[in-house]
């Protein structure tokens, strides 16, 4: 018999991508042991409250070039490997084919001290 213990939750969003980190905030939900999932890890790209900064952003630009990935790919890459959930939005088949396309190359020391 599987036991459920239901906890009241307070839940906040928490904008986190390459270029806001928000390095306290995610060590402090690590050491509370507080998942975090990423919603928009671009910055909303193409939405009326997004921007385009993360996608303009020369490191990133940089590090895709030299992966042979696109941004969007070292963005999601970099959420992965920061420990998070990625929730990604896309109804475009090649950009869902493109997202899931970020487990073969990892990036690496100083790829993401360069972040």
């Amino acid at each position: 018999m599987l036991s459920i213990k239901l906890v009241s939750h307070l839940l906040k969003k928490m904008e986190m991508h390459p270029i806001w980190q928000q390095k306290k905030l995610t060590e402090y939900c690590n050491e509370k042991g507080i998942h975090i999932t990423a919603y928009s890890p671009i910055r909303g790209q193409g939405t009326v409250w997004g921007t385009n900064q993360v996608m303009n952003s020369e490191v990133l630009q940089e590090i895709a070039r030299a992966k042979g990935k696109s941004v969007v790919q070292i963005c999601l890459r970099w959420a992965y490997e920061q420990g998070v959930s990625l929730v990604v939005k896309s109804f475009n088949k090649e950009r869902m084919k493109q997202n899931l396309e970020i487990f073969d190359r990892k990036l690496s020391p100083e790829e993401l001290y360069k972040i």
